[in-house]
């Protein structure tokens, strides 16, 4: 069942507010209230709402002055005009100003209600909407493939898990498709249909995670100008992944497991309690037990988050999904580039004996940089970055196997990755070992595929 809006009504009169607000919430409707436009706006800026019913005149503050500075906020409701004395040049500039609708009273409710839900879910795709831009650098449009005993064991669990409403903490090396799985999970439940967020905790600033998180209030710090819905507010009514969450400041940890129990939080700045109804999906590419031990991660944290785990397998402890995978990617470069391409037999062994350690992203972009690089429509040996195995040279000694020589590139990558495995994902300890910053090992992490 849709949930109903988050409605603010802003109205002078006590009588109409009273009436509004107790039928509204006896439909379903969250709803809270404002006896003019300068409360209203403190209402506003303390926690999101889809839906506002705004006077248009009211004696402190005007209507369409509170129309004009609630869309300057960063989450923009839907906003309702309605007024007791209709003027069709008002109407005009409240609808150029981005009002969703205006109003005459006296308003029929069935109307109202009908009026409101409209509201609500083009406020709903509208945020959805900038979710998905904000994916679009990181998400590509894969599908979860593969045959493998071992990739279908973990479709099943994502499936089985999807249709509770548990938080699930999912396993798996950088690059063996964590975001994917959330996704089936998200898919296989009721919210399908609702919000699909995402956050990097590796890449949370400890300075600024609560605010990128909780939102904000104006003026809770420096550079806030105005208030801010977290990814919180965002992910209600859907799923939040947090991935990386290994990362996460341990400050918010214990900030996160308080809205796990309760549901509720507050914006950075802010003095009220706001609900939001969310389904969180953890990722890691470390086990969290080992970071718990180091003193890195809460165990209290730990134990709340792991009830469904999901533990994805690296691309090596399943080769038979390497070749069907790799003919995935190159019927996708068919529509991209317009031909139909082939592997040769030498690439297809040498495809298939390979290591991957950054996994299915690795081979994504092995196959994609190999289709960008030929001059016919066929992937060949000498197309592929790693080192590989070419045919002996017509000399006397035909015992010595020429290799091709690694690009200077592909020896830092394969560094890059061992230490990484030796730190089992630990960029912190990563960046460490390698004597530079973690703003300079992200930027190589996703030069050379090995992020998560």
């Amino acid at each position: 069942m849709e949930k109903k809006a988050k409605v603010l009504i802003v109205e002078d009169e006590a009588p109409l507010r009273e009436l509004l607000n107790a039928e509204l919430s006896r439909s379903g409707y969250v709803v809270q209230v404002a006896a003019n436009g300068t409360e209203g706006l403190l209402r506003f800026a303390e926690e999101f709402f889809s839906v506002v019913l705004l006077d248009v005149k009211m004696p402190d503050m005007g209507g369409v002055e509170v129309l004009q500075q609630m869309q300057n906020n960063s989450s923009i409701p839907e906003i309702i005009m309605f007024t007791g004395h209709g003027n069709i040049e008002t109407a005009v500039t409240c609808i150029k100003l981005g009002a969703y609708d205006y109003l005459t009273k006296p308003v029929k409710l069935d109307e109202l209600e009908m009026i409101i839900d409209k509201a609500h879910e083009k406020n709903r795709l509208k945020r959805e909407n900038i979710n998905l831009k904000r994916e679009m650098s990181n998400l590509g449009n894969d599908q979860v493939v593969g045959k493998s005993p071992e990739i279908i064991k973990v479709l099943n669990t994502a499936q089985k898990w999807g249709a509770t409403e548990e938080h699930v903490l999912i396993y798996g090396e950088s690059g063996t498709g964590k975001e994917l799985i959330a996704r089936a999970v998200h898919e296989a439940s009721e919210r399908a249909n609702k919000p699909f967020v995402t956050v990097n905790c590796g890449r949370l600033d400890v300075h600024t995670a609560e605010s990128e998180l909780f939102g904000h209030m104006q003026g809770a710090f420096t550079s806030a100008n105005k208030a801010r819905a977290g990814l919180f507010e965002l992910a209600d009514s859907g799923t939040l992944l947090m991935d990386e969450v290994s990362e996460m400041p341990l400050n918010v940890q214990v900030k996160l497991l308080r809205i796990l129990e309760t549901g509720t939080f507050r914006r950075l700045g802010g003095s009220r309690d706001i609900k939001v109804d969310v389904r969180f999906v953890f990722a890691s590419n470390q086990k969290l037990q080992g970071c718990v031990d180091r003193g890195e991660f809460r165990e209290d944290f730990y134990h709340r988050i792991n009830l469904l785990p999901i533990s994805l397998p690296a691309l090596r402890d399943r080769r038979e999904d390497i070749l069907p995978l790799a003919m995935y990617f190159l019927r996708d470069n068919n529509s991209s580039l317009g031909q139909d391409w082939d592997v040769s037999e030498e690439a297809m062994a040498a495809l298939y004996a390979y290591n991957w350690p950054g996994n299915v992203r690795e081979l994504k972009n092995t196959i994609r940089r190999a289709c960008i690089l030929a001059t016919e429509p066929v992937v060949t040996l000498d197309l592929l970055p790693f080192s590989a195995p070419l045919v002996p040279l017509a000399i006397k000694d035909h015992s010595n196997v020429v290799t091709k020589p690694k690009p200077l590139w592909v020896k830092e990558r394969e560094h890059i990755g061992k230490v990484l495995a030796w730190v089992q994902g630990n960029k912190s300890k990563a960046a460490r070992i390698l004597e530079i910053d973690r703003k300079t090992l992200y930027t190589k992490l996703e030069r050379y595929e090995l992020d998560s």
